[in-house]
């Protein structure tokens, strides 16, 4: 065997990179080497990719390392070094909109692996190995240079050798290839920051430190497995390093009859549309699914859950998310209340079990518009136009979803509700709201129309629902589209009749009394435009914030208490009511403030909620109902 020893680094191609390196390690999300090494497995071809233990390092040394290995096409040594040693190589330019851009896994790995990223590859049996590595002297990052004798005596130092053994450590890294590796295929071997480094659980500055982390990052940003490949994580089944099997028959043998059971688990990873679907689930599944069209090519899939959830959240996500699909990975994934609240679902009980997967086409008809992944892989950005560069519309595509509701989801709506919307009762107050902010509140309705496109049902009451559209033609999955139906007085007709959809001015927002978890922590009230019932919007007022329950119980107090129930409810009613009205006044703000600003700003959660805690305004119209219903109170 020929004799290596370790002489210097060879620098990058372009040198100088190592800052450049360490800023986009730093700006990247937790598990970004999972999606690097993973996507360029995919790019490679791979039907079989594995996230592995490297047991020599295990057996030898008491060392954890994580290899990432696949049957993919393989790299000559020549593409090894244009791959590794290149700073936006692999025939990618850097800044690629539409590639992975040569960069990505070297920015992901080097910084967290000073020590070394051990690369073997084999093309058509044949063996060849890099060792990319940080020279401590000069910071930069390259590949190690091996001194290595040929047959002949002579000695060279090269970049690029068969894979022999670390005098070091005695690895014969030949043997890291797993057995169903064949003739073409690559295994990358993480060494850490030191010899000793464990790896296998991730990057300890990312707090990657969960045993189950690369599955679950695998599960959440995989969209789907293509049938015939495979996708498998060799997980640690503790967190408790002493409980970790010592060699690889230990973690790959049947459970041990006696004493700690140190086996690991080999997960299949599924992808996130198997963990959204879930199907043969007995106790829940999918209730209904479907597409929403929208008028710019965007298409919506939404899921809806019902019954019992599989308990997988441990390595997938368990509850309802929203997110961006662009090349079979989800993007800009969120659960957070005010994006549902922009698609029209304000209630807990249905975001939790529901799911909507936006597709933006990724090219218009110009070729010109379309979407693109950020340089840190973690968000998508608009190509051409006005807002290039500039975050996806998620709010304008929020609107239209609103507006185009599915039925089966607003049936869930519905159901969750449970009586909470409310009205302004003091009529008095409201005609007042009504005659000076009621004209400028436009809200969409339906009117009778020879020759219009839409039907109304005039016998069916109610002004304020949102008219019934056109079904639009779906695709992809089963589902359907459309909003409630409204009526406006036709002369006493019988039957559906032509109608025209108009914006006109009348009526004032609803609230409704909610709980907690249907705004942010410590918010009071909360603004949802695109409420799917009322076009006019609804107000949300927590019912469970401090200051409300407070409140409660300082009138509650006053009275005797058989009066306690119906107390609480006027003083809840009263905080919609006021709710309503600061609602109602911004609306006379626009044209004198940027309706944007109002819209962003002056109706966000801090700014309703602050605009609620003073008491003074609340109190001086609790009182007087209060007290002019029940009038006696408690003697002091």
């Amino acid at each position: 065997m020929p004799s290596s020893t370790h002489s210097r680094i060879l620098p990058m191609k372009t040198a100088g990179t190592q800052h450049f390196i360490e800023r986009t390690y730093r700006e990247g999300g937790t598990f970004q080497w999972v999606r690097e090494t993973w996507l360029n497995a995919v790019e490679a071809g791979a039907t079989r990719i594995e996230f592995g233990i490297e047991w020599q390092a295990v057996e030898g040394l008491g060392v954890y390392r994580r290899t990432i290995a696949d049957n993919g096409c393989g790299m000559s040594p020549e593409q090894l070094v244009e791959f590794f040693n290149t700073f936006g190589g692999g025939g990618k330019p850097i800044g690629g909109a539409h590639e992975n851009f040569g960069v990505g896994a070297k920015t992901a790995l080097l910084p967290w692996n000073r020590y070394g990223v051990v690369v073997v590859s084999w093309v058509d049996g044949e063996p060849s190995m890099i060792w990319l590595q940080n020279d401590p002297v000069t910071g930069e990052y390259g590949l190690r240079l091996e001194e290595v004798e040929s047959d002949e005596g002579e000695v060279s130092l090269d970049e690029v050798y068969g894979p022999y053994g670390d005098d070091d450590h005695g690895c014969d890294w030949e043997s890291v290839k797993p057995a169903w590796i064949q003739e073409h295929g690559t295994v990358i071997v993480l060494l850490g920051n030191d010899p000793l480094s464990d790896t296998v659980l991730g990057a300890p500055d990312h707090v990657e430190t969960d045993i189950k982390g690369v599955s679950s990052y695998l599960n959440r940003r995989v969209f789907s497995i293509p049938d015939g490949s495979r996708v498998m994580v060799d997980e640690l089944r503790t967190q408790e390093r002493s409980l970790w099997p010592r060699r690889e028959s230990e973690a790959h043998s049947p459970a041990p009859a006696t004493g700690h059971d140190r086996r690991t688990n080999l997960r299949t990873i599924q992808g996130a549309r198997h963990f959204i679907q879930y199907p043969e689930y007995k106790t829940g599944g999918l209730a209904a699914s479907g597409t929403v069209d929208l008028i710019d090519g965007t298409k919506v899939d939404w899921y809806l859950w019902e019954g019992k959830r599989p308990a997988v959240q441990s390595y997938a996500a368990i509850s309802g998310y929203i997110g961006t699909l662009y090349k079979n990975e989800l993007y800009d994934v969120t659960s957070h209340h005010s994006t549902y609240r922009s698609f029209g679902v304000t209630e807990s009980a249905v975001r939790q079990n529901l799911w909507l997967i936006i597709n933006p086409p990724l090219l218009g008809v110009d070729g010109k518009h379309g979407i693109y992944p950020r340089t840190d892989r973690n968000g998508l950005l608009l190509k051409g136009g006005v807002d290039a560069g500039g975050p996806l519309p998620i709010a304008d595509w929020g609107n239209e979803f609103a507006d185009n509701i599915p039925e089966a989801l607003l049936e869930a709506i519905k159901r969750a509700r449970q009586g909470e919307t409310g009205e302004i009762q003091d009529e008095a107050w409201r005609e007042r709201l009504a005659e000076r902010f009621g004209s400028r509140w436009r809200i969409w309705k339906l009117r009778a129309k020879k020759g219009g496109k839409e039907q109304l049902d005039p016998n069916q009451e109610g002004t304020s629902s949102t008219p019934r559209k056109r079904k639009r033609k779906k695709s992809g999955h089963s589902g359907t589209t459309g909003g409630m139906s409204g009526a406006v007085n036709t002369g006493g007709s019988h039957g559906p009749v032509e109608a025209a959809r108009a914006k006109v001015g009348g009526g004032l927002p609803h609230y409704r009394l909610v709980g907690a978890g249907e705004m942010g922590e410590g918010m009071l009230a909360a603004w949802a435009p695109n409420d799917p019932i009322h076009s006019e919007g609804a107000v949300l007022v927590n019912v469970d914030h401090p200051v409300l329950r407070e409140e409660v119980l300082f009138w509650q107090q006053q009275y005797p208490e058989h009066h306690a129930e119906e107390i609480a409810n006027d003083v809840m009613a009263i905080y919609g009511e006021i709710a309503v009205a600061k609602i109602a006044h911004s609306e006379h703000l626009k044209g004198l403030i940027p309706s944007k600003t109002i819209e962003d700003d002056l109706r966000s959660e801090p700014a309703l909620t602050m605009a609620l805690l003073g008491l003074i305004a609340e109190e001086a119209v609790i009182a007087p109902r209060i007290g002019g219903k029940f009038r006696k109170r408690k003697v002091a």
